[in-house]
């Protein structure tokens, strides 16, 4: 008898193991920190660590800890990681690390974290991406480009999501957070149809599918008011739950149901001088119009979403990415690095580089209309 398991028929779940968000949250940073471990490791830009290793590190002393800081410089890359790699090790060494910033400093922390076999801490600055929640971390290399998707053995021990600290954040940061979070029902939908495996290797679950749609609706509900919080720099009820739909929500809905063609745009758009340094999520907003056009739903549809984008200041065209040239060249070269995405087979019929471009090119004249 064949010991094959079929792992379409097995529904798998994984999850951060801890989440905490709200005013001041940062200030539990030693009490979970204590519970992991002895020696915590801050990875952080300038920036990001002159916003909370202060904070961090006096609660770290409360329970006994001596928080290190360790700057991180630059992109993603194996090289930069390695280095940090180098000055973890030329001092006690770190059981945990606490990751923070946005993408680049939290991607950093977590591939540092791995090669350390050490637990984490995630401490998000800004609601621009749902990679805080994940397992889930990208290298890139020094043109900006995505060299590859890596896993962490498990997902992060810890998130703490201090919204004081998220509602002071630059306004197009959290503007890309509602881009990468906003597709999250829709890629979800073509992974189940097509019958594809999400980032666990196993089917999706109902919990899965239910936290995409509740993602999709305190989006569409509290994204005008959340954004509107950022003027008074005080996180209101709108801003809580929009961030906990960008950060917490949109994590788990992407990791539980699978990605398809909004987030396999994001291995092609670099391609387009100009669009090579633009934030993730306005890379995924941009992807998700393209979706929709694939999908062919009505002009009313597309209407309503290419309002909403704008309303949000979300991209709907290329030249709204930054690119310098919008051609039949530059889309084609956009659609030939698309279908290197392992995500593009998550949609209802196979794909080719002239669906990608015609589609490309019908998002053009929808914007323009």
């Amino acid at each position: 008898m064949s010991t094959a398991m079929d792992m379409a028929a097995i529904r798998v779940f994984g999850a951060v193991h801890r989440y905490y968000q709200g005013p001041g949250a940062l200030g539990l940073v030693g009490q979970v920190a204590a519970s992991l471990g002895r020696q915590p490791l801050l990875v952080a830009d300038q920036i990001v660590g002159d916003l909370v290793f202060e904070t961090a590190s006096a609660a770290c002393r409360r329970h006994g800890l001596e928080l290190r800081w360790l700057p991180v410089r630059g992109q993603v890359t194996r090289a930069a990681v390695q280095t940090l790699l180098a000055a973890a090790r030329a001092g006690p060494a770190p059981d945990i690390v606490l990751a923070a910033g946005g993408g680049k400093g939290v991607d950093t922390g977590k591939a540092l974290a791995r090669e350390l076999g050490a637990r984490l801490l995630v401490l998000p600055t800004a609601a621009s991406n749902d990679g805080p929640c994940s397992k889930a971390f990208v290298y890139y290399d020094d043109a900006h480009c995505m060299e590859s998707v890596q896993f962490l053995p498990r997902n992060p021990d810890a998130v703490l999501v201090d919204t004081d600290v998220l509602v002071r954040a630059p306004r197009a940061l959290l503007v890309s957070g509602i881009g990468d979070a906003l597709c999250k029902l829709y890629e979800g939908a073509q992974v189940r149809g097509c019958g594809g495996l999400n980032l666990f290797g196993g089917a999706g679950t109902i919990a899965a599918q239910q936290l995409s749609t509740a993602c999709e609706r305190v989006i569409r509900e509290d994204a005008a008011e959340g954004l509107g919080a950022l003027q008074g720099a005080r996180p209101t009820p709108a801003f809580e739950r929009l961030t906990e739909a960008l950060v917490l929500l949109s994590g788990l809905a992407f990791e539980n149901s699978g990605l398809s063609i909004a987030h396999s745009l994001t291995r092609g758009l670099p391609q387009a001088a100009g669009t090579e340094t633009t934030l993730h999520g306005l890379h995924v907003g941009y992807g998700l119009l393209v979706q929709f056009v694939l999908e062919e739903r009505s002009a009313a549809f597309m209407a309503g979403q290419i309002a909403f984008h704008r309303s949000v200041g979300l991209a709907v065209n290329l030249a709204g990415l930054g690119a310098r040239e919008v051609s039949a060249r530059s889309i084609g070269q956009i659609a030939r690095a698309t279908m290197r995405s392992p995500h593009i087979g998550h949609f209802q019929r196979p794909l080719s580089v002239a669906d990608l471009e015609t589609a490309m090119h019908r998002l053009e004249a929808l914007a323009a209309a």
